[in-house]
């Protein structure tokens, strides 16, 4: 695993820690991972990859990652809409384009991305987009835009996996400076949503439960009332 790629955690809440042993690599995001660490010649030929997952899957911290290694310029969803694809061009800049999923189905917007993937085509520049959809699952205006986004690699990351989200939830709870027992974090895994966003939701809960009851260790017990929202007798 490159240095880079090791020192950005994943796109979480509580996550301040941005140490090499922060980023957590499972399947779900290992693939996605290779394809930002060895961009240059596994996005060839095409000047574009596609990044896509649910919200707080990773790909904000991912995307932080490629533009450190390809020196490249973010374009929220705001400013690409209001620049013209002549000023991307000219300043001879690598980028990455956000919630790309927005801007297709609006024509004068993929007007500049059939540009700006033509443009770059010839000068060996790059964009990375991210988006919620593959573009598989996209509704192209333009059918020749379709066609080259399709044609390039896209990556999805997906879902995490238990082993993941255990790592994950660990190294939270110690960011905040809290300990957790194995048992407890066993029970909360196997009874949570399997998803970021529900990882995000359930640490945050976990927290406010053990503040208030002043706590610096989460127990099983503690867990059980941060989820049920129920007190019950620590033991």
């Amino acid at each position: 695993m490159s240095s880079a790629l090791q020192q950005l955690p994943l796109d979480l809440m509580f996550a301040p820690a941005m140490g090499r042993q922060d980023f957590m690599v499972g399947e779900c995001n290992q693939y996605a991972v290779q394809m930002i660490e060895a961009w240059q010649t596994e996005w060839a030929p095409y000047p574009t990859l596609t990044l896509y997952g649910p919200k707080g899957s990773g790909k904000t911290h991912l995307a932080a990652v490629w533009q450190k290694l390809s020196n490249a310029d973010y374009l929220s969803l705001e400013q690409f809409s209001e620049c013209r694809v002549e000023s991307l061009i000219e300043t001879n800049k690598n980028y990455v384009i956000d919630r790309l999923e927005f801007l297709i189905g609006d024509r004068d917007q993929e007007e500049k991305l059939f540009h700006l993937y033509n443009a770059f085509s010839q000068s060996g520049k790059f964009f990375l987009g991210l988006s919620t959809i593959s573009p598989e699952k996209l509704s192209f205006e333009i059918k020749d835009l379709a066609s080259r986004l399709r044609a390039a690699q896209s990556v999805e990351i997906k879902p995490p996996d238990d082993d993941l989200l255990v790592k994950v939830m660990a190294k939270r709870f110690s960011d905040q400076n809290f300990r957790i027992e194995q048992q407890a974090l066993d029970y909360a895994v196997l009874r949570m949503e399997r998803s970021w966003a529900g990882l995000d939701g359930l640490v945050e809960k976990i927290i406010r439960t053990a503040t208030a009851m002043k706590k610096g260790d989460l127990t099983k017990p503690l867990i059980k009332i941060a989820m049920t929202d129920t007190q019950i007798d620590e033991d």
